[in-house]
């Protein structure tokens, strides 16, 4: 089950229909332009970039994975994780998964 968070990053384009994509994730299809940024599922990640396809396997639904970033391709993705680690970056001073969830939590 995909959990979305209430203080999730998206990219302009994601931005003016964001029920949109988060129904993409939801399908079992294969949506090639469309990224989801979520918590990482290991301790050595800052954060995991997922293609939407890969969001529906079993393994990942298990899982439960909490969504923190939409982007309509895979270069504004990367640019949605620059921004998120420098916003935690300029609250905390530094950046590590604990102050990830901390920054997503407290937002």
């Amino acid at each position: 089950m995909l959990v979305w968070n209430k203080r999730m990053y998206m990219d302009e384009k994601v931005s003016k229909h964001p029920s949109k994509y988060k129904k993409l994730a939801n399908r079992r299809r294969l949506f090639s332009r469309c990224y989801y940024i979520t918590f990482p599922a290991n301790s050595t990640n800052i954060m995991d970039i997922y293609p939407c396809g890969e969001l529906w396997f079993k393994y990942n639904a298990v899982q439960g994975i909490e969504v923190i970033g939409i982007a309509s391709c895979e270069e504004n993705a990367a640019q949605l994780v620059t921004r998120i680690a420098q916003d935690i970056y300029k609250k905390y001073g530094d950046i590590s998964p604990r102050l990830l969830r901390e920054f997503f939590a407290n937002n």
